[in-house]
């Protein structure tokens, strides 16, 4: 009941959004009713579910590949001073770089398929989970080091039951924020260049002005957006429950 409760500000927005259309304080075309929308949604739903799925499907696939990246790097870098001064410099200098900057020559690099829009999430995943990665590996308790090394263990498993699980509450975080990241991206990439996709429904519903179904499309990303959110956020308080910083 609690968790119903504290999404009140959801319910007036959406309330104030349906309450704004049938007042006529704005045209329909550029504001449809929000029971409009869901007519629309569920008209259409076998389409927006088709584009659910590819959207879907490149988000997670882009995320898996950049997340597994991120974490082996910041792993690394944690763990050798190398590595760490040789790609330190590299996300500092590309971190800050738009990544939908970088879609045009993945889109010459990889082709217009599905190659280059999984590589722009997967790119924009990287640098988070890596980067929280290395900040987590980094901020260890050097007494839980010095105690494991007292008794015995070997660089591997220094790294693999010391350092990573102590790590864990800061790479979740950074998964947190790769995966919203992952979201943003591909629909934007979807918007560029895309034959399905919930941003290329977005996009062609707006050019032929279908806008019930523009707006369905928004809902249903918004909709998907926060349930994987919730339940990631779901995920980490059970398996950091054990961690005084573990996600709230």
């Amino acid at each position: 009941m609690k968790a119903v409760l504290s999404l009140y500000p959801l319910a007036l927005v959406l309330a104030a959004w349906e309450l704004a259309a049938r007042a006529g304080w704005v045209d329909p075309l550029f504001l449809p009713s929000l029971t409009a929308a869901l007519q629309s949604m569920l008209a259409n739903a076998g389409m927006l579910a088709s584009d659910a799925g590819m959207s879907l499907m490149r988000a997670f696939t882009g995320l898996f590949i950049g997340a597994s990246a991120g974490l082996t790097v910041g792993m690394l870098m944690a763990r050798y001073r190398v590595i760490d001064s040789f790609v330190d410099p590299l996300i500092a200098a590309i971190f800050p770089t738009p990544k939908l900057a970088l879609f045009p020559l993945l889109m010459v690099w990889l082709g217009l398929g599905e190659a280059s829009k999984i590589g722009l999430v997967a790119i924009t995943a990287f640098f988070p989970v890596a980067i929280n990665t290395y900040a987590g590996m980094r901020n260890v308790d050097k007494f839980l080091i010095w105690n494991a090394r007292s008794k015995g263990a070997n660089a591997f498993q220094l790294l693999m039951q010391v350092m990573l699980p102590a790590a864990l509450p800061f790479i979740f975080t950074g998964f947190r924020v790769a995966t919203s990241f992952s979201f943003l991206l591909v629909v934007a990439a979807e918007m560029l260049s895309a034959n399905g996709g919930l941003g290329y429904r977005i996009l062609y519903s707006q050019r032929s002005f279908d806008s019930e179904t523009m707006y369905a499309a928004i809902l249903l990303v918004a909709t998907l957006g926060f349930a994987v959110d919730r339940l990631i956020g779901l995920l980490g308080r059970k398996l950091l429950a054990w961690q005084d910083t573990a996600v709230r």
